[in-house]
């Protein structure tokens, strides 16, 4: 890729796995073209409501011989902001390149048909049906085999960004070859999970299992403060072991003995045997505590869950978080229905 005579880029659409690695390119180039780093300033439309991003393009700077200069999340861009950015685009100053970035396909208005098509890229979302054989690609180089439940489980845990599936597998690997494993299991993926982070979706499923409501919203607690914005991650990792509870239920609903209802449990189809000891008294406790039903709710629930998460805000991100809790261990599953005149941005408490 060449960037001597492009000053205008449109990156689009949802995987920004791919978009970090094209956005790295340029500005590598623009360094290799000017022998020295481009400033950087990243903007979001929100940040440039006076035409700020105008300024900081059109003025030379002291101290670097180019600018890059990144407008993010355009797909909240206002109406206001689009005819001076199409002025712009239309003629754009050489000692900057300007960076558009969207998650959806086409740039809104008559900005996108300004970007010249040699700058735009789109990064589309893979195949759900790729993903696995592309996640099994990623351990070729470490010449070891990879069980599918494995692959599964890291979809289920990781954001489907393939960045993060990238970095996922290099951590796990590293964490592995301290017992030069030659075949990547389930339990492996389970136990780098829970060796990383001193709380993890498991040690909360757990929680939930064994050890009460106050204990559970304990350890979510402690996992937003270790990393926030991980709602939609979280949620995930509910699903996939709320599935496989499900399944050992209705395994032990057919006559099936606890051995057999653990060794031939699934998640969507694919095996993912309980074999640890620990492992096999949660979800013991599990089965003790939620019916087939309350776990068909829950599955339901979790996944409506998913939906609101993305719609509302970061901010208010631990506070549904803390309802999903509360809907799981209170209400097994079934959604709370609240009065009409409460608000979810103002009352904090039902």
């Amino acid at each position: 890729m060449k960037t001597n005579r492009m000053r205008v880029y449109a990156l689009l659409g949802p995987d920004s796995g791919d978009k970090s690695v094209f956005l790295r390119e340029i500005r590598a180039n623009l360094k290799n073209e000017f022998q020295s780093d481009p400033e950087l300033h990243r903007f979001y439309p929100f940040e440039t409501t006076n035409g700020e991003i105008f300024e900081v393009l059109q003025n030379n700077s002291l101290f670097s011989d180019h600018r890059l200069v990144i407008l993010s999340q355009m797909e909240s861009m206002n109406q206001q902001l689009i005819a001076p950015l199409v002025s712009y685009v239309s003629n754009p100053i050489e000692s900057a390149t300007l960076v558009l970035i969207s998650e959806d396909y086409k740039l809104k208005g008559k900005l996108d048909a300004a970007v010249p098509k040699d700058g735009k890229k789109i990064f589309y979302e893979m195949y759900e049906y790729k993903k696995p054989a592309w996640v099994r690609n990623l351990f070729k180089p470490y010449r070891v085999d990879v069980e599918e439940s494995a692959i599964s489980l890291l979809l289920e845990l990781v954001e489907n960004d393939t960045a993060q599936l990238r970095q996922a597998v290099v951590q796990l690997m590293q964490y592995l070859s301290i017992d030069k494993v030659e075949r990547v299991r389930e339990e492996d993926v389970e136990r780098y999970v829970q060796h990383t982070r001193v709380e993890s979706v498991f040690t909360l499923f757990e929680a939930i299992a064994t050890k009460g409501y106050q204990a559970a919203l304990e350890i979510l607690h402690a996992l937003m403060r270790d990393q926030d914005n991980q709602g939609i991650l979280l949620i995930n990792g509910l699903l996939w072991s709320f599935r496989r509870l499900l399944s050992v239920q209705e395994n032990l609903s057919k006559g099936k003995s606890w051995e057999e209802s653990t060794l031939e449990a699934s998640v969507l189809g694919k095996r993912t045997s309980i074999k640890r000891k620990s492992d096999h008294e949660i979800y013991r406790g599990a089965v003790a505590l939620f019916t087939i039903t309350d776990t068909r709710n829950i599955i339901g629930t979790l996944g409506s869950y998913d939906i609101k998460l993305r719609e509302f805000s970061n901010d208010l991100e631990l506070f549904i978080l803390e309802e999903i809790i509360t809907t799981i261990m209170i209400h097994r599953g079934k959604e709370i229905h609240r009065p009409e005149f409460l608000s979810i941005t103002t009352d904090a408490k039902f």
